[in-house]
């Protein structure tokens, strides 16, 4: 532990929370080359901080994750064991990628999915679990955002089930705006028909960003030097809007739109 750096230990630290994180993603936010990142790992498993599996759910780098003794040391927070899987990776790899280009390395701006659900706690037999966001971050102007990360698209009805409790999570949060970071056009038009189909006139702002383009814009292998607010392509979500129809925020830490 004496050899670990205050950079080992946000990066351990972020892993912990985001579950884990491909060994690519891991050199980026250490700011070094994967051969170096291959001899931090070595003493990040040393000391017991990481599992000393290195799965590969998906094509591409190996993944890194905590062990569970070790999460729960750096969160505070019990953990359950966890390990990548095909099902989870592109979910978890992007969350990552959305959290440091929003908030880079602060570790006091991002809530994390784990850090919900450890508030929520266990539910009920019989009793259906609150909506957890995937996130959710603190604007430099100290605004409480949530994320939505979407990746595919879900049919309509489970697309308007989903919003209306997640901006009702938002709501109970204190969260001024609900954000859905969307990939590709298929997700923006159910995303936009779900926020067509619902009453949003009251609660939290709900606003749609292209994924793609906000991580391209973010894009540098020193992330906390490259931080963008909200995300640069904010959209309000009218209702029944049309793709034309959207409206582009011009100071997205304001919610200010043309």
């Amino acid at each position: 532990m004496k050899q670990l750096s205050p950079r080992d230990m946000v990066v351990l630290t972020v892993l912990a929370e985001m579950y884990g994180a491909p060994l690519d993603l891991v050199a980026q936010m250490l700011g070094v080359s994967r051969d170096r990142t291959y001899k931090v790992l070595r003493k990040w498993t040393a000391a017991g901080m990481i599992s000393d599996l290195r799965v590969t759910p998906v094509p591409g780098s190996a993944w890194v994750f905590t062990t569970r003794s070790a999460g729960e040391a750096l969160t505070g927070r019990a953990m359950r064991a966890w390990m990548p899987t095909p099902k989870m990776a592109a979910h978890v790899r992007t969350t990552l990628q959305l959290r440091l280009a929003l908030v880079g390395l602060d570790l006091d701006r991002w809530i994390s999915e784990r850090a919900l659900r450890s508030e929520v706690g266990p539910t009920r037999a019989g009793q259906p679990r609150p909506h957890i966001h995937d996130g959710r971050f603190i604007t430099s102007s100290g605004e409480l955002r949530a994320v939505e990360v979407e990746l595919t698209p879900k049919n309509l009805t489970a697309a308007k089930s989903s919003m209306a409790q997640s901006v009702k999570a938002a709501a109970v949060a204190g969260c001024d705006r609900v954000t859905y970071y969307c990939r590709g056009e298929a997700v923006k038009s159910v995303i936009r028909s779900a926020a067509g189909a619902l009453d949003l006139s009251d609660g939290p702002d709900v606003r749609l960003t292209d994924l793609d383009e906000l991580l391209a814009k973010a894009s540098s292998p020193r992330p906390e030097l490259r931080v963008i607010e909200g995300g640069a392509s904010d959209h309000e979500i009218p209702q029944a809007a049309q793709p034309d129809e959207e409206t582009q925020v011009t100071d997205p830490d304001e919610g200010k739109a043309v």
